[in-house]
């Protein structure tokens, strides 16, 4: 990745990290925000999709080598048999960096998830929003915060 790439990269990371920070009426805090990278390639822009019917289950396939990663427990609730839909910006676009916000339960006892956000910014026009949310209602569940 050249220089240029990764802080730009870096910059969009960045600004999903912010937008998943702030408070939202009616929402869970986040306390703890991942950038999604491809771990075949290192890639950091996705074609994203989500399953129609099943809040909590999103895809995200690297735009540079075609490897397909789940957010979360995504992998659990994911099939291929059910409607899916790609994600896309309000510009058309379809290529985005991606990004995940973990709300934690603020028992202090343990790191569990309450509540995962993924949150997309455009590669085309740089608008962000959040395509997907859901509860997590079970634990342990503190490994989720590595798998996005």
């Amino acid at each position: 990745m050249t220089g240029s790439a990764a802080t730009a990269h870096e910059a969009a990371f960045e600004e999903l990290k912010e937008f998943l920070l702030l408070p939202e009426e009616d929402a869970h805090p986040v306390h703890e925000v991942r950038g999604c990278v491809c771990r075949q390639c290192g890639g950091r822009s996705f074609e994203v999709a989500v399953m129609a019917e099943d809040e909590g289950s999103v895809r995200r396939t690297c735009v540079s080598c075609g490897t397909h990663g789940f957010i979360a427990d995504s992998a659990e609730f994911w099939d291929d048999d059910e409607e899916i839909e790609v994600c896309a910006c309000t510009c058309g676009h379809e290529e985005f960096a991606a990004a995940a916000g973990f709300s934690l339960y603020e028992d202090g006892e343990s790191d569990d998830v309450r509540w995962v956000y993924v949150a997309l910014r455009c590669e085309s026009c740089q608008e962000i929003g959040v395509y997907e949310d859901w509860k997590i209602g079970y634990g342990p569940s503190g490994l989720l915060l590595d798998q996005v």
